[in-house]
This record gives structure tokens, C-alpha cells and sequence, in this order.
């Protein structure tokens, strides 16, 4: 049983999908054919109102209609831009609740049960985006509507019929999310170690501009700002050549562990190459510079002889798009770096930090 107990507390796959898919510049793409198949799927239920074996009667014609506009709502989400995870929770559920009122207002169970195959939309939208509790969730609903439309369709003489929909609706919603989930799953963790500096075990360059976009993709549109920190390594090529290559992977693994412990979870930290760092993380302080002043102290405290050089920009993310993320990003690390040089050649030892003209200019 432990592995339904893994796959139970299995993280939120949303975040880094919908950062993959930015990165990859597919977002477009999926956020049409989303959008297409939920607003295409809201004229399903005005289609069974218009044939006998659909809704009949008041309320589940009133039922069916409140349906379709939640379709169509849901489709929306995605014409707008790419949900947040909470919309996209929202937009799952929402697909589920929809789809079981409208099966339940078909006056002919052998329609309902046609109605019902459609579960396992939201079923493979959950398996590729979410956890095993909003799997669970279609699941349950799936399988009571399916059970009560199965029982009528017994009841009406047709017992074969009911037990192969009921075990129709059971593949649908159960063995073909589960198989999505479990290559989902060995996907992000095969997209982990490709992102992963296998010295530090932090992520690479192209880890942290993925893992960024999230951080954007999370927080653009509030009143946070996205704080970007650049960090090089004052004396370590002199500290290579008198102390050898191994005793330099000391150091950077060493300075890897302060970047872990001193920066709040959830920030996004990475070795871009050498003896610079990357920290992305969202604050509601903009100009302050005390967490640049720590990281720098604690790395002057280790035994190896090293100091930093730290720069660090910040942009607004209240107006930010999806579409420009990445290269928001970039400018920041641009600007983040030009304040790191600046440090170093006053010295090193030393952080600066970008004022909020250069850093938005940059941006922009």
C-alpha cells in the first residue's frame, strides 16, 4: 500500500507543466485547445434539449442550462490567459459538477450514460495537472452518477447494457488518468534531473528560468515584486589554483547549502555556471537589501576563503503578462549582474541593488 500512499501525497504537477509549456512556447496552443474543447462541450447539453431523451420538465431543463453556462465560463478561464492553479482547480471541478448535472437531467439513462463517458475529460485534465484528492473527487462523482443512471438502465431492462457502461466509466476515469499520471510523474522527475546541476544539485540555468516563470506565472497580477539576486564568488580562481578542483567543489557545494538554508522556501535558486548563483524569489519589500547583506555574510563565514559579490533587481508583477515572463527574466538577470559587477569592482564583499528605474527599464 505505499505506493497509493505516494501517490496520495504526490505534489501539484500544475506549476511546472504550465512553466514547461511557457518555456517551450506552447501556451498558445494549450491554452486553445482547452478553451476549444470546454466551449465546444458547453453546446452538448443545448444539443440533448432540442431530442426527447433529454432533459424534460422545468428544472432539469433550467438544471441544463445553468450547465452550459458553466461550461462556457470554464472554457473562458482559458481565453483569458493561463489560469492560476486555483483557477485551474476551479475550472476542474467546475467541469466535473457540470457534466454530472446534465447526466442526471436526461430523462433516458441510456443518454445519461453516453453523458457520462465525457468524466473522463476532467479526468485527464487532473491527471496531467493536479493530485490524487482532485482525481478522487471526479472519480467519486463519476462513478455515483454512473452507478444511478446504470441502475435505471437495468430497471429498464437492459442489465448488459448498465454493467458495460458502468465498466466503461470506470476505465475512463480510473485506469486512463492513472496511466497519464505515473508518466506525468516520471516526466517531471526525468525533467528534474535534466534541470539539475549534478555538483551542487541545484538547478542550471535553463532550470531556473522554467522554475522562475512559475514563480511569475503564481504571483503577476498582486502586488508583489519579483526579486532577483545574482552572486559571484570573490577570490575563487585563486583559491582553484592554490588548493586544487576538488577543494573548489567544496567550496561551491558549501555555498550551495547557505543559498538552501538562507533563502525562504519557495525560492528558486541555481548555479548558472562557475562560481555564480541565482536566487528568483517574490517579496513585498522591494528595496530591502538585508537578505543580500546575510547571503553575503554567511558566505564570508565559511573556512574557504571566499567572499561574494552580490547584485540584485526587482520588478513590479502587478501588470506583468505570461507571454513576457521570460524575458522579464532575463533582463533581470541582465540588471541583477551589471549591480554584482559593480560590487566587484568596488571591491567585492559587497551587494548592490538595482534601483527601480534600471530594473524596470530593463524589463520593459
Amino acid at each position: 500500500m505505499r505506493w497509493l500512499q505516494r501517490w496520495w501525497r504526490q505534489a501539484d504537477h500544475y506549476d511546472w507543466l504550465m512553466g514547461y509549456v511557457k518555456f517551450r512556447g506552447l501556451s498558445g496552443l494549450v491554452r486553445t485547445m482547452i478553451a476549444g474543447v470546454a466551449i465546444l462541450t458547453s453546446l452538448i447539453p443545448i444539443a440533448l434539449m432540442t431530442i426527447p431523451e433529454g432533459p424534460v420538465g422545468a428544472v432539469p431543463r433550467w438544471v441544463t442550462r445553468a450547465a452550459a453556462v458553466g461550461l462556457l465560463f470554464a472554457g473562458l478561464i482559458w481565453v483569458v490567459g493561463l489560469p492560476s492553479r486555483r483557477r485551474s482547480t476551479v475550472f476542474a471541478m467546475g467541469i466535473t459538477t457540470c457534466i454530472a448535472a446534465i447526466a442526471l437531467s436526461c430523462s433516458d439513462p441510456g443518454v445519461a450514460i453516453l453523458v457520462c463517458t465525457t468524466f473522463g475529460v476532467p479526468a485527464a485534465y487532473v491527471a496531467f495537472t493536479h493530485t490524487a484528492i482532485h482525481a478522487a473527487y471526479n472519480f467519486q462523482v463519476a462513478m455515483v452518477v454512473a452507478t444511478v443512471e446504470a441502475a435505471r438502465l437495468a430497471a429498464s431492462g437492459r442489465p448488459v447494457l448498465a454493467a458495460c457502461a458502468i465498466w466503461l466509466v470506470f476505465i475512463l476515469t480510473v485506469t486512463v488518468p492513472a496511466s497519464i499520471q505515473i508518466v506525468v510523474h516520471a516526466l517531471g522527475t526525468d525533467l528534474i534531473r535534466a534541470d539539475c546541476d549534478p555538483l551542487t544539485f541545484l538547478l542550471n540555468r535553463r532550470g531556473f528560468g522554467i522554475k522562475s516563470q512559475e514563480l511569475i506565472h503564481r504571483d503577476r497580477g498582486t502586488d508583489a515584486h519579483l526579486m532577483v539576486t545574482v552572486i559571484d564568488l570573490d577570490g575563487f580562481k585563486t583559491l582553484n589554483d592554490s588548493r586544487g578542483h576538488l577543494f573548489g567543489d567544496r567550496a561551491l557545494i558549501a555555498v550551495a547549502e547557505i543559498l538552501r538554508n538562507q533563502t525562504p522556501h519557495g525560492a528558486v535558486i541555481g548555479r548558472s555556471g562557475g562560481d555564480e548563483f541565482l536566487i528568483a524569489d517574490t517579496t513585498h519589500r522591494p528595496q530591502q537589501s538585508s537578505a543580500a547583506e546575510r547571503l553575503r555574510t554567511a558566505i564570508a563565514a565559511t573556512p574557504y576563503a571566499i567572499t561574494a559579490s552580490v547584485g540584485v533587481a526587482t520588478v513590479s508583477l502587478s501588470d506583468v503578462d505570461d507571454s513576457a515572463a521570460a524575458t522579464i527574466i532575463d533582463d533581470l538577470v541582465m540588471a541583477a549582474d551589471l549591480e554584482m559587477y559593480a560590487a566587484k569592482r568596488s571591491g567585492g564583499n559587497r551587494s548592490k541593488h538595482a534601483d527601480g528605474q534600471t530594473a524596470v527599464g530593463l524589463a520593459e
